[in-house]
């Protein structure tokens, strides 16, 4: 048997996968230790990876179902050899047994293609089903892999600005099924973002432009909204190709975890905008803070000179998105609308943001 390295998944094996030593022939793959054994008749091939360029086994086993994935390149093409064979094997050198294999071949060849051919007819619903089946413990496990690989580009604040910005994203996400964490980092630019599982990052420019902590709140909501409404791992699984899509049937969340750095350039969509606009303002009443703070501060940074903010340039912005909420604030409640501002002293805490 010739022998290969590889990531295992599995009941048996850690969540992120751990590295194995395997050997493989024309009969099956066998791991180090014995511990898995399956033959190439039980053994499910096919590609896997930021780009398809491993090559992806599955199998049934006593525990439940594994998966073992194979980056060299050389190994992936032996073992797609070996894969091959085991139909010729099996098959004989008769006649009719030689068209009964290549109908096989056949058949296998135009499977993967016509796989191709309808994730490209339905990437959107098909990404769409995976993230509603990405569990929650899951998916923050995915937002700390992309928070601490972002983090090192991070001049985060402390003090008296987090402080306030951590008071006020708790009273959003009481009650959440995420563990919310907020952070302030010193950056010029007007803008913030969420990553998915709740890790929510505010720029010190944004807080330098707000004139209230209620307008900061106002863009709090809005990100909570998108990763309550899960927007921000749907523009991930979406950004991470076809492949990739579909290697997260199999639990390779490490081809998302790898654009995480492009994560500040993610366009949401005008429905996923419009869907955070409202299921914000709906977080805002439900804490009993300001709801028409919200649409303030939008059109303030919709007004700046000098280019569009970084926020509205990932959040595009228009004036009916800002119509819409004003109307939605217009329809509240008597009791919802006027409610008392937030105590802080905003000037105090624009005073202990870092120097310009």
């Amino acid at each position: 048997m010739a022998g290969f390295k590889g990531t295992v998944f599995g009941p048996d094996f850690a969540d992120a996968g751990t590295a194995v030593d395997f050997e493989a022939d024309a009969d099956g793959i066998r791991l180090a230790g014995g511990s898995h054994a399956p033959r190439w008749a039980a053994i499910t091939v096919g590609k896997a990876g930021w780009d398809g360029s491993r090559l992806g086994l599955e199998w049934d086993g006593a525990n439940g179902r594994y998966a073992l994935t194979v980056a060299d390149a050389a190994a992936v093409q032996a073992l797609g050899t070996l894969a091959g064979r085991r139909a010729v094997r099996s098959a004989g050198a008769g006649g009719g047994t030689r068209a009964w294999v290549w109908g096989i071949v056949g058949a296998t060849l135009a499977l993967p293609l016509l796989l191709v051919l309808a994730l490209l007819l339905a990437h959107e619903q098909i990404a769409d089903w995976i993230v509603d089946r990405i569990p929650v413990a899951q998916e923050q496990k995915l937002g700390a892999q992309v928070f601490n690989s972002h983090k090192a580009g991070l001049k985060l604040i402390e003090g008296a600005p987090r402080d306030m910005v951590r008071e006020i994203g708790a009273r959003l996400t009481q009650g959440s099924r995420y563990q919310f964490e907020f952070h302030v980092t010193d950056d010029k630019s007007v803008n913030a973002y969420a990553m998915p599982g709740g890790y929510i990052v505010m720029h010190s420019g944004l807080l330098a432009l707000a004139g209230s902590a209620d307008e900061v709140a106002g863009v709090l909501a809005h990100e909570v909204a998108h990763v309550e409404r899960r927007h921000s791992l749907r523009g991930m699984v979406k950004s991470a190709g076809l492949y990739a899509t579909a290697s997260l049937v199999f639990g390779d969340f490490a081809s998302l975890a790898g654009i995480g750095a492009d994560l500040l350039n993610l366009k949401f969509s005008r429905d996923h905008e419009r869907d955070a606009d409202s299921t914000g303002l709906t977080l805002l009443v439900k804490a009993g803070l300001e709801p028409s703070a919200m649409a303030t501060f939008f059109r303030k940074m919709a007004a700046q000179g000098g280019g569009v903010p970084a926020f509205l340039s990932t959040h595009p912005a228009s004036e009916d998105r800002f119509a819409d909420i004003e109307r939605a604030v217009k329809a509240l409640p008597e009791a919802a609308r006027a409610v008392s501002p937030l105590v802080y002293d905003y000037a105090g805490i624009k005073a202990a943001l870092p120097a310009k």
